[in-house]
C-alpha cells in the first residue's frame, strides 16, 4: 500500500479527515453563500445559518460512517491510489443525496430530489476537493520526510551480487517483498519509494539463501524466498497448493511448499 494513503486511512488520518472535510464545507457555506444554494432554499440569513448547522450534522454522520468504513477496510487490505479516489468521490455521492433529502423536506423549490442532488453533488466535490488535496500533500510531505530522516542501519542492507561478483544492487531488507528464482536467474520484488519494482540478477537461489536468510526473508518453496511482512493470508487455493497473497497489488499467489509451511505460518 502506498505509505501515504497509509497515513490518510489511519486511524489519526481518518479523524482529521471526518472532521475537517465537513467544517471546512460549513465555513465556505456561511462565508461565501453560493448564489445556487441561496437560489433554491429562498431563505432568510438566520433560517439559512440554521439549515447549514443541519447540514454539517449530516455530513458529520456521513463521512464517519464512510471513513470509518475506510478504516477497517485499511487494516484487512491494500488500498490503491485508485481506489482511494473512487472512495472519495463516492462518499462525496453519498453525502450529497443525504442533504439533499433534507433540502427537499424544508425548501420552497419545484427543482426534484436528482435536480438538487446533483447540485449538492457538484457542490460538495468542487468544495472538497481543496481540503483532501491539502490533507494528500501533507501526509505525502510527511511520509517523504520521514524516509528522508530515517538513519540507515547498514546492517539491515543486502548486497546482491551476480554471478562474477559484482555488486549490482543494495536493498534494505524491509523493501524486498519476495525473491523467485528463474533458471540461470533470481528476479528481485521490492518495493521503491512506495513503487513495486524488480530486478533481475543473474544469480542462484544457492548463492543468496545465506544471506537472505540472515536478513529475515524465509523460503517458502525451492524458487521463492518471502518476506514475511508483505504475506497478507496463507489458504489452499483451488488445485488443494498452499500459497501465499500478498498485501501489495498486482502479485500473483507465492507457492508454499509443505516443508516450509509452519515455518511460514509460524511468522504470520
Amino acid at each position: 500500500m502506498n505509505r501515504t494513503i497509509a497515513k490518510i486511512i489511519s486511524l489519526p488520518g481518518t479523524i482529521i479527515h471526518w472532521l475537517v472535510i465537513p467544517l471546512f464545507a460549513f465555513v465556505f457555506c456561511l462565508y461565501y453563500r453560493p448564489y445556487v444554494m441561496l437560489d433554491f432554499l429562498s431563505m432568510q440569513n438566520a433560517t439559512f445559518s440554521f439549515n447549514a448547522t443541519i447540514l454539517l450534522c449530516v455530513l458529520l454522520v456521513t463521512f464517519a460512517i464512510t471513513r470509518w468504513g475506510l478504516f477497517a477496510i485499511g487494516k484487512l487490505r491494500s488500498v490503491s491510489g485508485v481506489a482511494y479516489l473512487l472512495w472519495c468521490i463516492g462518499e462525496t455521492m453519498v453525502a450529497a443525496l443525504f442533504c439533499a433529502l433534507y433540502l427537499v423536506l424544508i425548501s420552497h423549490t419545484d427543482r426534484t430530489f436528482f435536480e438538487i442532488s446533483g447540485i449538492a453533488f457538484m457542490n460538495l466535490l468542487t468544495t472538497t476537493m481543496y481540503p483532501l488535496g491539502i490533507m494528500w500533500l501533507c501526509f505525502d510531505r510527511q511520509s517523504r520526510s520521514e524516509d528522508t530522516d530515517k538513519p540507515v542501519d547498514e546492517s539491515t542492507l543486502i548486497r546482491f551480487y551476480d554471478e562474477y561478483k559484482k555488486l549490482r544492487l543494495v536493498i534494505a531488507n524491509e523493501a524486498v517483498i519476495f525473491i523467485k528464482s528463474e533458471e540461470n536467474y533470481v528476479q528481485i520484488h521490492y518495493l521503491d519509494k512506495d513503487k513495486t519494482k524488480k530486478f533481475v540478477l543473474r544469480s542462484s537461489m544457492r548463492a543468496l539463501e545465506d544471506d537472505l536468510s540472515k536478513k529475515g526473508l524465509v523460503r517458502c518453496h525451492r524458487s521463492y524466498f518471502i518476506n514475511p511482512a508483505y504475506i497478507k493470508i496463507v489458504h489452499r487455493d483451488e488445485s488443494g497448493q498452499i500459497v501465499a497473497e500478498l498485501n501489495q497489488d498486482g502479485y500473483d499467489s507465492i507457492p508454499i511448499s509443505r516443508k516450509y509451511q509452519d515455518e511460514i505460518t509460524r511468522l504470520l
